[in-house]
């Protein structure tokens, strides 16, 4: 009798410790890359990927790292230093050296979005619109 309910309460415990865990399944939100159809804007598009404190210009403010990459300098400085190759845009500094696909930027990396992005403004021209 003491082993019947010596095994039930274990049961029953096993159903508690069981049925007491919780799982939570993050669900990735869909990424829509860019329509190549779609003119990318300097201003409106690129800024914003380098202008927030997780990202570029965190440590590409003028002060820590070059290229400056704040609304006001980033396209000056990505031009004079020769960061941007718009007749090989896949070859473009700015596009391979933060690239998710490259070992070569060791902090903050694109999307894969992001770098679509970037690309499909160069490969439009690459223009201060």
């Amino acid at each position: 009798m003491k082993k019947i309910v010596l095994l039930m309460l274990v049961m029953v415990t096993s159903l508690l410790i069981i049925s007491s865990c919780q799982y939570k399944f993050i669900v990735e939100p869909a990424v829509v890359p860019p329509n190549p159809d779609d003119t990318i804007s300097f201003s409106l598009d690129i800024i914003p990927i380098w202008n927030s404190a997780e990202n570029c210009v965190a440590c590409h403010n003028g002060t820590t790292q070059d290229p400056d990459l704040r609304p006001d300098a980033a396209y000056g400085e990505l031009n004079s230093m020769g960061l941007i190759d718009t007749q090989n845009p896949e070859q473009s500094i700015i596009y391979t050296h933060p690239n998710p696909d490259t070992d070569s930027h060791s902090w903050k990396k694109y999307s894969n979005v992001e770098a679509a992005k970037v690309l499909l403004w160069i490969e439009q021209g690459a223009k201060n619109n």
